[in-house]
């Protein structure tokens, strides 16, 4: 059975690619899987500038970070569940994951593992970074 990996990265936009993987799913026996990626290094990024730019001091930072991660954590959790029902509507079995991990490193870990088909689905800020990545990867852009 064919396989199809769907990687979400915004919270906030994502509703094309997972319309898109649906349609899939439905038309034919795919086992879809869908993962919401947090990506550490773009937190870390962010803390960075933030800080660089006298926003925050050095414990403001540290626990603004640890307060991103555990958002973005529960922001991963409803947004899965939500898929969980949507599929669950539409009789499409789904498997669901958050992964804490930088998104080039678990986009190359699928494409070594032999991954058929993995969409990313995120902005076109990420779109550098997904074009160094080789088939079978595929991206979404969002809104």
């Amino acid at each position: 059975m064919a396989s199809l990996v769907l990687i979400l990265t915004n919270p906030y936009s994502y509703e094309t690619a997972l319309n898109r993987a649906l349609a899939t799913a439905r038309e034919g026996q795919i086992q879809l899987k869908v993962v919401f990626a947090i990506d550490p290094n773009a937190v870390d990024e962010l803390m960075r500038d933030l800080g660089e730019n006298g926003w925050l001091g050095i414990g403001s930072r540290r626990s603004l970070q640890a307060s991103m991660l555990e958002g973005y954590r529960a922001l991963a959790a409803d947004i899965l569940q939500e898929v969980e029902q949507l599929c669950g509507d539409r009789e499409i079995v789904v498997e669901t994951e958050v992964k804490e991990a930088p998104l080039s490193v678990y986009l190359q870990s699928l494409v070594q593992q032999g991954s058929e088909r993995i969409w990313v689905s995120a902005s076109k800020d990420l779109s550098p970074l997904v074009e160094k990545i080789p088939r079978p990867v595929e991206w979404i852009l969002e809104d």
